[in-house]
């Protein structure tokens, strides 16, 4: 899934979240070690052989932001056409495929 991602030149963000899913360490709580609700670690503990390893959160959320996607979506004139007849394609009452 990276790679695919990778390959269409989209922004991937990485946002720790907490491990119980109370909350992501973003914007306010970027700096936070510990959840403000739950309490638990942000980061899993590092070992004593090696206390300079780089701290790995519990939980990851992958977000695609969607400013990019959509600008990539009407990029082309030819989906951007498919895109704007789409609700006038249908007969009154017809169900769409893509729905």
């Amino acid at each position: 899934m990276k790679m695919l991602i990778r390959d269409l030149g989209l922004p991937l963000e990485k946002i720790d979240a907490c491990e119980n899913g109370c909350m992501l360490y973003r914007k306010d709580g970027i700096d936070l070690d510990y959840c403000k609700f739950c309490g638990e670690a942000r980061d899993k503990p590092t070992s004593e052989r090696n206390p300079n390893h780089k701290k790995t959160p519990y939980a990851i959320l992958r977000y695609l932001p969607l400013t990019p996607r959509l600008q990539r979506l009407y990029a082309s004139e030819a989906t951007t056409e498919q895109i704007r007849r789409l609700p006038t394609n249908r007969r009154r009452g017809e169900i769409h495929a893509s729905v």
